[in-house]
């Protein structure tokens, strides 16, 4: 990887905080406008796993930047006119494609040589396919997750369970979140999302092969709130939709992403997240995006439930992260002794438990309470049940709300090992 990105800074690489720095002036790359401030890295190979909307947007923001991409699909027939009429028949396909994007059915020749390896496929499926290909995979090359989901078998983190995928042998990994609709960004709207990972130089090398002045990518070292804000959104997501269905307002949805966020944040610090994480990009960015954005599957799915669809007839025609996701998040509140009557209801709602106007005033008709907790100096270690008491953690936290504590939580990595 060093190789292709010779030109790092190493202030990037010394990097002990993911919080902005300031953005020194340099001179614009061959090619970029004079506005760019930042070196782009080095032309490389990309390899883009999956050739659905996403991994087609991927693909496209990489040749932009003059690198040389190939898109592993399943179909002869999709490779063939992604590779020779440019566009992608399956998804996007109003949309030509860089002449630098080829595609192909054979994982050996798709990584070959590749600097980057981005995985574009759903949560669920990703850790079975890792099992399937991990000896066809480089060690040694950078693989980077776009799927924002948790694993509903092993009910974990989405990298536990592909770090157990890849068995020892596990390359280094990156996750890549926040508010970005493939179509957006086929379209060239500036957007901007956040690449994470435990070791802050590969999260630089993913950002500087990613970055234009379309698509601006920010670096952090918070894996856990990165891969937690952009899966647990989902649910969320789904709530604000069924809210559309039954025909609410805006007060009513200003309500629910509000208190929403707040439930978000509350469950990601007691599973060892960071709270500045979950009011970025990765967080209440993307919760904005799928909650009031028109593409969204997931607001959409709650739309449709309420409107009296059968789920399984909505999650057959698309992938509705959010709909495996509600469970797994319930329990993750049940580890850490969280209430969260948001993440239940919906789950409820989804599972048949509960109809969604009934739950509407059963969420209005709970017991009245403060808004906020005032800020008070962490108890014990950061993240678990013993945080920070203004997001739900901490002995003190849970007093006030007068329930008590979860037992105590095996850790692994900041999440609990469910």
């Amino acid at each position: 990887l060093s190789n292709h990105l010779s030109t790092s800074s190493d202030s990037d690489a010394d990097a002990s905080s993911d919080e902005d720095r300031p953005e020194q002036p340099s001179s614009p790359a061959s090619g970029s406008s004079s506005h760019q401030q930042f070196e782009p890295a080095p032309r490389c190979r990309v390899c883009v796993i999956g050739g659905g909307a996403y991994g087609t947007a991927m693909a496209t923001v990489c040749a932009r930047n003059e690198h040389d991409v190939v898109l592993l699909v399943r179909n002869g027939e999709q490779a063939d006119a992604i590779s020779k009429q440019h566009r992608n028949p399956r998804t996007l396909s109003e949309f030509e494609l860089p002449h630098n994007v080829t595609a192909t059915t054979s994982l050996a020749e798709a990584v070959e040589g590749a600097a980057l390896v981005i995985l574009a496929l759903p949560a669920q499926a990703t850790p079975a396919w890792l099992a399937a290909n991990r000896n066809n995979l480089p060690e040694d090359v950078l693989l980077c997750s776009t799927a924002k989901g948790l694993h509903l078998e092993s009910k974990q983190l989405l990298s536990h369970a592909m770090r157990r995928a890849l068995g020892r042998r596990s390359p280094p990994l990156a996750f890549l979140s926040g508010p970005s609709f493939a179509r957006d960004i086929m379209q060239s709207d500036p957007t901007a999302v956040v690449v994470a990972s435990s070791y802050l130089p590969h999260a630089v090398a993913v950002q500087r092969i990613m970055s234009s002045l379309s698509f601006r990518v920010y670096t952090s070292q918070d894996t856990v709130g990165v891969e937690l804000g952009g899966a647990l959104k989902n649910p969320l997501a789904i709530g604000a939709g069924m809210i559309e269905g039954m025909g609410l307002g805006t007060n009513t949805l200003a309500a629910f992403v509000t208190r929403a966020a707040n439930e978000l944040r509350e469950l990601c610090v007691a599973m060892g997240g960071r709270a500045d994480t979950i009011a970025g990009l990765a967080g209440v960015g993307d919760l904005m995006l799928t909650a009031f954005g028109q593409q969204s599957r997931n607001r959409r799915c709650g739309a449709r439930v309420v409107a009296g669809e059968r789920l399984e007839d909505v999650v057959s025609e698309m992938t509705v992260e959010g709909v495996p996701t509600a469970t797994v998040a319930c329990h993750y509140a049940d580890q850490c002794g969280l209430e969260l009557p948001l993440f239940r209801t919906v789950a409820a709602v989804l599972d048949g438990s509960v109809d969604a106007r009934d739950a509407k005033d059963a969420i209005m008709g709970r017991p009245l309470k403060r808004e906020m907790w005032p800020r008070q100096p962490p108890r014990g270690r950061r993240g678990g049940v013993e945080g920070d008491p203004a997001v739900g953690g901490g002995t003190r936290g849970a007093q006030l709300r007068g329930r008590a504590l979860a037992p105590s939580v095996p850790q692994l990595g900041g999440s609990p090992v469910l």
